[in-house]
């Protein structure tokens, strides 16, 4: 017990009669049914030698074999996507009568084990206010003054100042630098939902089924103040806020704090990544 939280392991979740929060599959089905069938096409198209189209021209039996290869790795990355999601311990959150179950350990790296601790409970009284919040990341894109945009939706619980996050803290941290169980893993996908962050407020990126909605909608049923939905795009072409670069290391973000440095301090992704690591290190020792 952590100042009103306890840090369980998933088997210590009583799920009978609560609501299930889990990872929605639909659009990893809709990734592997569509490029199954553009792979099977091109398979067919190269078996027959090619395929004329008319006017249009003709596909050749050699480039459908040549999209048939590459789509087949992607089809290869979304099935196994596909199967770690559909798995029974692929949940985000747990709504129980006296609090939220919150599984700080992302369905894709479950290969990591289930006996550890890698679950949070907590209180509805140890939370003092929540929302939700639509941000919008925007980065330099691989062409020539293109742009990318990353939507996520968060869940934010504002705890009570009483509340002592320091070794829930100290665990996220273990996860993002892969050794949740005291021994370095060998593989290691870079989503980590839960953070803490300043103000004493955990952040969940909700990737879930129910959505945001029902979720808030019970933290009011149970007498929280909900605060109103905010949205916020946060522009990472140009020479980012400090405060930004330290979120998104908090978050464990390296992908996207390497394309950041990487495109405002025009260096090499070796020193990027040199970089990247170092932030996130030091955030996990500010205890954020």
């Amino acid at each position: 017990m952590f100042g009103g939280l306890r840090l369980l392991t998933p088997g210590e979740v009583p799920f009978d009669r609560l609501q299930v929060f889990r990872y929605s599959p639909l659009s990893r089905i809709l990734a592997t049914v569509i490029s199954g069938a553009i792979v099977l096409c091109c398979i067919w198209i190269g078996w027959r030698g090619g395929i004329a189209l008319g006017k249009e021209g003709a596909i050749p039996g050699f480039i459908a074999w040549w999209v048939a290869f590459w789509i087949g790795i992607y089809f290869l990355f979304v099935a196994a996507d596909l199967r770690k999601i559909l798995r029974p311990q692929a949940w985000l959150a747990v709504a129980g009568e006296d609090g939220v179950f919150l599984k700080w350990r992302s369905y894709l790296n479950a290969h990591w084990g289930s006996g550890d601790v890698q679950v949070v409970f907590i209180p509805y009284r140890a939370i003092a206010g929540a929302g939700a919040h639509a941000r919008t990341w925007l980065t330099r894109g691989e062409r020539e003054g293109g742009s990318r945009e990353e939507r996520h939706s968060f869940v934010e619980l504002r705890l009570a100042e009483q509340v002592d996050t320091t070794e829930l803290a100290k665990r996220l941290a273990e996860e993002r630098d892969g050794r949740p169980s005291g021994i370095k893993q060998k593989s290691r996908w870079g989503h980590f939902p839960v953070s803490v962050e300043p103000e004493n407020v955990l952040r969940i990126e909700w990737r879930a089924r129910p959505g945001t909605g029902a979720f808030i909608d019970i933290l009011r049923g149970h007498g929280i103040a909900i605060e109103q939905t905010r949205t916020s795009r946060s522009d990472l072409r140009d020479p980012a806020d400090p405060a930004q670069l330290a979120e998104l290391a908090r978050r464990g973000d390296t992908m996207t704090l390497i394309r950041v440095l990487r495109t405002q301090r025009d260096i090499s992704l070796a020193d990027a990544k040199t970089r990247a690591d170092a932030m996130i290190r030091e955030a996990r020792g500010g205890g954020i």
